[in-house]
């Protein structure tokens, strides 16, 4: 890419921009935006302060980035105007921004004020303290960097959770169980709890489709179709109605287990992955959001593929 993006950001979606990524630029300020975020707005996110003293100026942000990088502090810095007039402190990272924002350009939390009175004191803690250790020397803050998204419920979710007491419960987790695997980017696990819930899915749609195929037409009420069911299940193959049994189990178990354990397994893969963060990183707030936070594009992959993948599997197969 001809032109430099590396420690900028994205100021519809506040994410990091990468070399891969398909970007575009406001022609009036220079500010880089993913191309699907910029048709999403129809123009540039900044475009308010187009004309004033302080518009965006790429090429300064990104000198600062680059000065910053070079003495070894984080690769990014919130745009603001100039001192601290107009401008507030995120209760995300703590950064000062422009307080005419609607959200933190370093790391993309709201600006409550734009709420309303009743926001502006917003805890994204949940109420744990900042310093709280909530596990192997990680403390609430950097988790919460790290989590980024909903860090109010998970924060104190973490903070709770141990060893000795490892149950919650999570409605994301058991209504989308690889979809919510592959948001948090825990892909390997939403990889495979994904392919055997594909796989269960499969086991289950002979019976499925057997079912359909023999149930009469013209049966309309409810009462009437569960007792031809009924009637005709002894005469559908016992293979059949095992591998249907096995698929509906599996499916259950995990959904159950991963609602019920999610939170706690997930917290181990935050913890893990904020101390490997801590001990390689020369930049750790760059590196928190790289690897933490929420991938939504994964989670709808995760879902089509649940949804879809088991139909054009046995249509090939069949």
């Amino acid at each position: 890419m001809s032109l430099k993006i590396e420690g900028l950001s994205c100021p519809v979606c506040h994410a990091y921009l990468f070399e891969e990524d398909d970007v575009v630029f406001c022609p009036e300020c220079g500010a880089p935006h993913h191309r699907e975020c910029y048709s999403a707005v129809g123009h540039c996110a900044l475009a308010g302060l187009h004309g004033t003293d302080k518009q965006y100026d790429r090429e300064e942000q990104f000198k600062k980035a680059t000065i910053r990088a070079q003495q070894g502090a984080p690769k990014t810095e919130p745009f603001v105007s100039s001192g601290n007039e107009g401008t507030r402190s995120c209760g995300m990272c703590h950064e000062r921004y422009d307080i005419t924002l609607n959200a933190c350009p370093n790391c993309g939390a709201p600006n409550m004020e734009k709420f309303g009175e009743g926001f502006d004191g917003f805890d994204f803690l949940g109420g744990i303290p900042a310093d709280y250790d909530i596990g192997e020397g990680v403390t609430a803050d950097e988790a919460k960097k790290f989590v980024i998204t909903n860090t109010h419920r998970y924060i104190p979710k973490f903070a709770c959770l141990s060893k000795m007491s490892k149950a919650s419960w999570n409605w994301m987790a058991f209504l989308f169980p690889g979809g919510w695997l592959l948001a948090r980017k825990m892909y390997k696990a939403g990889v495979i709890i994904s392919v055997i819930l594909v796989a269960a899915a499969i086991l289950v749609m002979p019976l499925s489709s057997l079912l359909y195929d023999l149930t009469p037409v013209e049966t309309v009420q409810y009462a009437d179709m569960m007792q031809y069911v009924y009637d005709i299940l002894p005469k559908i193959d016992s293979g059949v109605l095992i591998a249907a049994v096995i698929g509906m189990i599996a499916e259950a178990v995990l959904r159950f287990v991963l609602a019920i354990f999610g939170d706690y397994f997930y917290k181990g893969y935050a913890v893990s992955s904020i101390k490997e963060i801590k001990e390689k990183s020369e930049d750790k707030d760059y590196d928190f959001r790289k690897k933490g936070g929420v991938n939504i594009v994964a989670m709808m992959v995760g879902i089509l593929a649940l949804n879809y993948l088991p139909m054009i599997i046995m249509s090939l197969v069949i």
